[in-house]
């Protein structure tokens, strides 16, 4: 199930779509409970992209919390941290990212704040350096133990297209090389099937009458049939009301 939005101040989509999520999201927990195995089998994945701005849900932190043991799998995306800040609060989306198992952190953003909290959550390495040294007295060396940062955050900003850092639960960060869904011989299958979906969807727009000309057919119905706007709060009996919404 496909669920399309963006988030428009004027008109967002994003509270429908949200009670659209959270009734799904309810109903595989119910199958989950109801199942033999006690739990969904196989797991239910709930793939929530651009989360901050088109279905916050409300109860995302309990259902991370309690619904992983039930099948019930999720990954959230968004752009920037402050976005996630924005719509949950300080202290919820620290929450989040506290029960969130696995980190993928693209590069190119500017938030320094959030670079430096990743940095100093990867640690320190234990480094061993020798110094040698040339003097009146010979040659001498001598070795010294050193923390070096694992990523510094300006790192973390330079990480090249097509990689990213992964945190993952007790294991040491990795930079992954990835491969996009549209590179390869499945790629191209992708992009065809996309372009015969645009298609279709083009015709389908053509189709549709324009609402300029169906507001002068109606006005021109009304004014032929003495017609008159339905008000807010309507008179009279069922008989006296025209069916397509106008008063006779």
């Amino acid at each position: 199930m496909y669920l399309l939005g963006r988030d428009d101040p004027y008109a967002s989509a994003a509270p429908l779509m949200t009670a659209v999520a959270e009734q799904v999201l309810d109903t595989a927990l119910q199958v989950a409970n109801a199942s033999p195995h006690g739990r969904m089998t196989p797991c239910f994945l709930a793939c929530l992209d651009e989360l901050p701005s088109t279905t916050p849900l409300p109860t995302l932190r309990v259902r991370m919390a309690n619904e992983r043991a039930l099948g019930l799998s999720f990954i959230y995306a968004a752009q920037t941290w402050k976005q996630m800040v924005v719509s949950y609060g300080e202290d919820e989306a620290r929450s989040l990212l506290g029960l969130t198992n696995t980190l993928v952190v693209f590069g190119g953003g500017k938030d320094v704040h959030f670079y430096r909290e990743l940095s100093d959550l990867m640690d320190d390495v234990r480094i061993s350096r020798q110094t040698v040294t040339d003097g009146p007295g010979g040659v001498g060396t001598s070795r010294s133990g050193e923390n070096v940062r694992v990523l510094r955050p300006g790192d973390i900003r330079r990480v090249p297209e097509r990689h990213a850092l992964v945190i993952a639960g007790t294991a040491p960060p990795i930079l992954a090389k990835l491969r996009r869904c549209l590179d390869g011989k499945d790629g191209q299958q992708l992009k065809s099937e996309l372009e015969v979906a645009r298609a279709h969807v083009t015709r389908a727009r053509a189709d549709v009458v324009d609402v300029q000309a169906r507001t002068a057919a109606a006005l021109s119905y009304a004014r032929d049939h003495r017609l008159t706007p339905r008000p807010n709060i309507v008179g009279g009996s069922p008989s006296e009301q025209a069916p397509d919404g106008w008063l006779k």
